[in-house]
């Protein structure tokens, strides 16, 4: 796979931070300081959702923050308009969404957090909250005391990764022809990919694992350099998986990173399975956040450019510094980088989408510099 070096999209090794955002890449939704888009979905181009939480004026006694309030826009093919919230369970107002995903716009489900008002312990407060859209109003789905932590939703049904807050353990589900079904769920796993109900693919810290509809499989991945650590008095540094997802009918994309103890390793490495076999494209200089199929067969990536340098004299061990923030594609066997914003704005990723059937993408995220607060920015393709 080959890596195209395109100076026209940012791919060129000067610092990006004082480039203009590359063309194509423009701010779509902003919003205030006090509020954040945690994720993205996007079934067609009249079809887009964006999620996350907005901070109220009402103070919570128990721990003296403010409360938050649901933030749900969604995007008609024109412009970006609030919708209704989700209903929590009785007595417990919804407060955010942090998850959503749809097959089509009468099947959008959202995941989030109620919390009930009061002075009681606020974990025991806390429900999670599963709803679904049906092109016209949201139904509640399911609620419990549980933290659901991914959501991945076909025609063929839905499907939930989590953990019970109560015991600790883990849980993976399906809901199809209106009830759900426990499957098993691997120690560690942190996020699954399903291409049909008997092929997902799931990845934790260190591993990747295959479900063929019966049970789990390691999945056996190829060699990997690791980096020099700058500073190797700090423990060896080891491979980290950011991020895994499906794409057409063979393809799997994994987003490998590095770590040294509680540190982060700049660099990463992009595996491509094709069926057959792994293919390997690394990126010296880049930290992975999140993947995307781009509905042609490709992937996109968020990414940053990062460099570090040891400060052994200093509270902590390294400094870095991010180039520039990126959207990586891959297509027609090239990866392309194009810059979504100039890393002045100080931007961090939350999220990254295709638009189904377009060429183009939804990429969100956080800006702490002026304007600060959440922002979405669209590639028209």
């Amino acid at each position: 796979m080959a890596l195209v070096l395109a100076a026209s999209v940012g791919l060129a090794l000067a610092p990006s931070a004082a480039a203009d955002p590359a063309p194509g890449w423009q701010v779509s939704l902003r919003g205030g300081a006090g509020s954040s888009v945690d994720d993205l979905a996007a079934t067609g181009p009249a079809d887009a959702w964006a999620v996350g939480a907005r901070r109220t004026g009402t103070l919570d006694p128990r721990n003296g923050s403010y409360s938050t309030a649901p933030l749900i826009k969604h995007w008609d093919g024109r412009r970006w308009t609030t919708t209704v919230n989700p209903a929590g369970p009785t007595g417990f107002p919804l407060r955010e969404v942090s998850l959503v995903d749809a097959s089509s716009p009468v099947n959008v489900w959202a995941a989030g957090t109620a919390v009930a008002p009061g002075r009681g312990d606020i974990s025991a407060a806390t429900r999670s909250v599963l709803s679904r859209w049906d092109g016209s109003r949201w139904r509640l789905m399911g609620s419990g005391r549980t933290s659901i932590t991914d959501l991945d939703v076909l025609d063929a049904g839905t499907w939930i990764l989590g953990r019970d807050d109560r015991t600790g353990k883990g849980f993976f589900k399906r809901f199809h022809s209106g009830r759900w079904t426990s499957l098993p769920f691997p120690a560690s796993l942190k996020g699954v990919s399903v291409r049909s109900p008997g092929d997902i693919w799931g990845f934790g810290p260190s591993s990747v694992r295959r479900w063929n509809g019966l049970a789990w499989s390691r999945v056996q991945l190829p060699e990997i350099a690791v980096p020099t650590a700058p500073a190797p008095a700090y423990g060896p540094v080891k491979l980290r998986i950011d991020a895994l997802v499906t794409s057409g009918t063979k393809d799997v994309w994994v987003a490998v990173g590095f770590q040294q103890g509680d540190w982060s390793q700049p660099g990463a490495v992009l595996l491509r399975w094709d069926g057959a076999k792994w293919h390997q494209t690394r990126l010296p200089g880049d930290i992975i956040k999140d993947l995307s199929p781009d509905g042609r067969g490709g992937v996109l990536a968020a990414a940053y450019r990062q460099s570090i340098t040891a400060t052994p004299d200093g509270q902590d061990p390294y400094a870095y510094t991010t180039l520039s923030v990126d959207v990586l594609r891959h297509t027609s066997r090239k990866l392309i980088r194009q810059t979504v914003t100039p890393a002045s704005s100080g931007f961090e990723w939350s999220d990254l989408v295709a638009i189904p059937g377009t060429g183009s993408a939804l990429a969100a995220g956080f800006t702490w510099k002026p304007p600060q607060g959440h922002v979405v920015f669209r590639y028209n393709g």
